[in-house]
């Protein structure tokens, strides 16, 4: 009985899986070795791809660096869906969340996409190509955490800065663990995080 051959896979499907292998291998590449040494040799060795083959899908590094950060920011804000989904569920939902929004900035998705926000600093037009996926993705966050209502105890004037609060605080604890990890310090934060958080909630009840 002869073999039946798998089906060939489309141009569209073929160009889909090398832009695949291409973002992967950048997230990788940026979390690894950092946003200048992420060049086109070192992401096309990682992805097993020549650089023609990456110049046919992006028709520079940047469009690449672009396309990679509007993957890491899908899949974060699908990560951070999908865990706000089942806060309800939580003997203490806003420690939950706490928890997630910190291991979120440990992750190397995030560390690639700081990398990128930190070169964006200096470098003007990768600045304005990536201030729009920001802002979806900031606004998505705050959206996807008013419809938890993890937050409700407090003034909806002060939750959206409240939250970035906490993201700032992660964000900065991400950059300092990897010279300086501190496991009873990063316990004795969240607590703090948390208990600080309960008193203005209470404060504001008595009020």
């Amino acid at each position: 009985m002869s073999e039946v051959s798998p089906p060939r896979r489309t141009q569209q499907e073929r160009r889909a899986a090398t832009v695949a292998k291409l973002v992967d291998a950048t997230i990788a590449a940026i979390g690894e070795v950092g946003y200048q040494r992420t060049t086109v040799q070192e992401v096309c060795g990682r992805a097993g791809l020549s650089a023609g083959a990456m110049f046919r899908q992006f028709d520079t590094r940047l469009d690449l660096i672009v396309r990679t950060a509007e993957e890491v920011v899908r899949r974060q804000l699908d990560a951070y869906r999908a865990a706000m989904e089942h806060l309800g569920a939580q003997d203490n939902a806003l420690d939950t969340a706490l928890r997630f929004l910190r291991q979120a900035q440990q992750s190397n998705l995030t560390h690639a996409l700081r990398e990128i926000y930190l070169a964006a600093r200096s470098d003007t037009e990768l600045r304005d190509r990536i201030a729009p996926i920001a802002e979806t993705y900031y606004s998505e966050m705050v959206a996807t955490v008013e419809r938890t209502g993890v937050l409700s105890g407090y003034p909806a004037e002060i939750r959206e800065p409240l939250f970035f609060m906490m993201l700032y605080l992660f964000s900065g604890e991400a950059v300092v663990h990897p010279v300086y990890p501190r496991a009873d310090l990063d316990t004795a934060v969240l607590r703090l995080a948390e208990d600080m958080m309960a008193v203005y909630a209470a404060r504001r009840v008595q009020d």
